[in-house]
């Protein structure tokens, strides 16, 4: 932040005159925090200045009057400036929203030279700036997260936040199509503008997601004309994508086109030894080999914005093909010990496993935004539907001795139809001279889901596959919510404020063909937040924060029917699953100085019917894992994160988190699961040539629990190249990820009667290459530089 040395000594008169007003971005319509406010006399001669606080508001005071200009500065922004006349008639001077515009001619200049902060934190939220991480080129937004204090990514590439992976996904402020990582690794990182991750969400938001909400914000244009952007990426392990993007705009309208074809791979080498006993046989299974997932994906996107009057309309159309795959090649050496007679048999047998899943997504979503004034007073409205087509999961499994005849087997066909549908209304009233505003809403959501599951198994005896019709699965399943909510904000001086309710009546219904997975659920919740600031003044900030949230359950979690991932491991969904319930706070101080900043967070969340898989014993060699509510969870922590501008070509950023991670649970065999959690990134950037940028990732990721194990630590290295081109239209970047293979996976279980040790070693190093070009008007972003912990294929193993 900017930070005024210049006082004016000579002030000793009254404050005569007052001119506030508020900064957001053009582009995202965000409240800017930390921009410079100066008023000049026409000589220029500097009156004042201020910095703007969490909600972009400032508030400027002089006993000077007559003609006089403001002058509104940020890094990567073009200026603006504006004309007054401070008058005896008009003490109070109110200014309608600055709008600032990223510049074209300096955040070139940004990319290289002046290294815009990382991370910016608001009242209610923390923003990554998407556009210098240069490790993320050709990634997806897992990739830009994954640097985060706090985040981890585990070897089956699922993000968790704090220890938990209930979070929801939204894509420019409307939920994403696709829940959790699945739609993070959706989202091309060249397409994203920043992240906003909101761990202590405000009533307004909808109440699932006990980890909060990550909002994705992707780039748009700003400007008039037409503009693009291609992006393209290649790597070692046959990871390939292309996607583009697609602009005009007049002062009428704006329309975007995106679309995307992409194939990401995680391939590892994979150890796992089992010890199993039941029905009198102690067994143990040792099973090497490679496992392999790759995820497909077809989209193409077009949405029209169209402005007339005071009132802003959108609409959109949105079709996703989707394939994913995971599967593997194993060999089993097993042993079998009889508790009875003691005798010892073995066998050894080849495993071949596939998982397929695809779906077809149809969705649309159309808006509007009526401003009953220029002074934030408005209504909003948002709507969108989508209907996921013959979906099908198909599941196989294959166990060869080795001469190569089959030993057993299993296929599983799955096929779902799902509708969703999703509309909120959203009322604004600002007072207080805009520092203050009124919210209230209603918001709507129902999902609907048409099921059939059917098996057959492999029957050595006949040699030929047999249909299991008692395990035959027919389903219907729905929920619905409805909620209201309101809040009341407003800022005093240096101190913010925002308090909301919201209440939400859930509706859950499943039909099935098994009389005892029948159920309703109906309940009514109140889910409160409340958000404080305070601003020091000279770049320092104290934010504190309140939230109670909600994780529903997925339907996969409560299928009520047993599915092989491979022939020895399968899974199971618990219909009578409850949801979790989460109360967090988080108390958090930053503070700029000069071109470094700093940023310590204090965080407690308490979980209750904490949702998780527990591995049980199922029959001879096999292990099932089904889904439990498995009790109460604590996790006390703090994260901290720095950036520093060490020089003009070298820029650090240090950040790491450290907490206490507590299971109260209800399957221990000794004591509640606890840990000390912990990881630290550091990362250096070095400008070496006026258009080229290296950067240098460390990464050490600590132990962590479950409730019937843990993970082992971790660290590794990653290496990053950037040379632009064309007057920095072309960017081509070289990415290395864990440069020393030194990146493991260990993960152990232990419960009544088993216990396993998972080793999964990720291909590395892995070596991409990626490609953007942008024309016209688009801005040449920088991309995340990420730490990438999803270095890991076969975790569900």
């Amino acid at each position: 932040m900017y930070v005024l040395c210049l006082f004016l000594t000579g002030l000793q008169a009254q404050t005569n005159w007052t001119v506030t007003g508020r900064v957001v971005e053009e582009s995202s319509g965000e409240a800017m925090i930390d921009v410079n406010v100066l008023l000049y006399l026409p000589d220029s001669t500097l009156l004042t200045g201020v910095s703007t606080d969490a909600g972009g508001i400032f508030s400027l005071k002089t006993d000077r009057g007559g003609d006089c200009f403001i002058s509104v500065t940020s890094v990567g922004y073009s200026q603006q400036r504006f004309d007054l006349n401070l008058s005896e008639n008009k003490k109070n001077v109110i200014h309608t929203d600055i709008l600032l515009r990223l510049s074209d001619t300096e955040l070139s200049e940004v990319e290289i030279v002046a290294h815009r902060r990382q991370m910016v934190y608001k009242l209610d939220r923390k923003v990554i700036e998407a556009a210098g991480y240069i490790s993320a080129s050709g990634g997806t937004a897992i990739d830009i997260l994954e640097q985060t204090p706090s985040v981890r990514v585990d070897a089956n590439g699922e993000l968790t936040f704090r220890g938990s992976s209930g979070f929801k996904v939204y894509i420019d402020g409307k939920p994403a199509t696709v829940e959790g990582s699945a739609a993070l690794e959706q989202i091309p990182a060249g397409k994203i503008e920043n992240i906003e991750i909101i761990s202590a969400p405000s009533a307004k938001n909808e109440a699932d997601g006990i980890a909060g909400i990550i909002n994705i914000n992707t780039k748009k244009q700003t400007t008039d004309g037409w503009s693009g952007m291609v992006n393209a990426m290649g790597s070692t392990v046959e990871s390939r994508s292309i996607d583009f993007l697609t602009s005009y705009k007049n002062p009428k309208i704006r329309w975007q086109t995106s679309g995307e074809a992409s194939r990401r791979y995680l391939v590892s080498d994979f150890d796992q030894l089992k010890h199993i006993n039941i029905d009198d046989t102690l067994t143990t299974t040792h099973a090497t080999g490679e496992r392999k997932s790759f995820v497909d994906l077809y989209a193409i996107r077009s949405g029209l914005d169209w402005y007339r009057d005071k009132t802003t309309w959108s609409t959109a159309l949105e079709s996703r093909y989707r394939i994913r795959n995971r599967g593997g090649r194993l060999h089993y050496e097993d042993t079998y010990l009889s508790n009875i007679t003691g005798i010892e048999t073995g066998a050894s047998y080849d495993g071949h496993d596939y998982v397929r899943l695809h779906d077809l997504t149809l969705r649309g979503d159309i808006g509007f935004d009526h401003r009953f004034s220029d002074d934030g007073h408005n209504l909003t409205g948002t709507f969108f539907a989508f209907y996921e087509h013959d979906a099908m999961e198909f599941f196989y499994t294959d166990l060869f001795d080795m001469d190569g005849n089959r030993a057993q087997g299993h296929r599983a066909w799955e096929y779902e139809y799902r509708t969703t549908a999703q509309g909120n209304f959203d009322y604004t009233l600002p007072f207080n001279n805009k520092d203050g505003k009124f919210e209230a809403g209603y918001y709507f959501f129902t999902y609907t889901e048409d099921g059939d599951y059917k098996v057959d198994f492999y029957n050595p005896a006949q040699g030929v596959f047999e249909r299991r019709d008692d395990m035959y699965n027919r389903y219907v399943f729905r929920r619905d919510i409805h909620a209201l909510y309101s809040m009341v904000s407003n800022t005093h001086s240096k101190f913010s404020y925002q308090v909301g309710l919201r209440g939400e009546f859930i509706h859950r219904k499943l039909e099935n063909n098994k009389a005892w997975a029948r159920h309703v659920w109906d309940k009514f919740d109140l889910f409160p937040s409340a958000h404080l600031s305070y601003t020091f003044g000279k770049g320092s900030h104290l934010n504190l924060g309140y939230s109670r949230r909600i994780t529903q359950p997925q339907l996969f979690y409560m299928e009520p029917y047993v599915v092989y991932v491979d022939y020895y491991t399968a899974q199971c969904g618990n219909p009578k699953i409850r949801p979790e319930y989460t109360n967090s706070v988080e108390l958090s101080y930053n503070r700029t100085f000069g071109e470094h900043s700093a940023v310590a967070t204090l965080f407690h969340r308490r979980r209750t019917d904490k949702i998780e898989r527990v591995r049980v014993p199922y029959h001879t060699g096999v292990t099932l894992d089904s889904i439990s509510n498995v009790g109460n969870d604590y996790a006390t922590g703090v994260e901290l994160a720095t950036n520093l501008q060490i020089s003009k070509w070298w820029n650090m950023d240090i950040n790491g988190s450290m907490f206490y991670y507590i299971i109260a649970n209800e399957y221990k065999i000794d004591d509640d699961e606890e840990s000390l959690n912990w990881q630290f990134a550091f990362n250096n950037n070095f400008d070496i040539a006026k258009n080229t940028r290296m950067r240098l990732e460390s990464y050490f990721v600590g132990p962590s629990v479950s409730t019937q194990g843990r993970v082992n630590e971790f660290f590794y290295f990653n290496f990053s190249v950037r040379q632009q081109l064309l007057s920095r239209r072309l960017s081509a970047t070289l990415n290395v990820r864990d440069v020393l293979s030194t990146a493991k996976y260990v993960d152990t279980k232990n419960g009544m009667n088993l216990d396993s040790k998972t080793t999964i070693y990720p291909a590395s190093p892995l070596i991409t290459v990626s490609l953007s070009y942008t024309f016209n008007n688009f801005k040449s972003q920088k991309k995340e530089e990420k730490a990438t912990h999803d270095l890991f294929e076969g975790t569900n193993r």
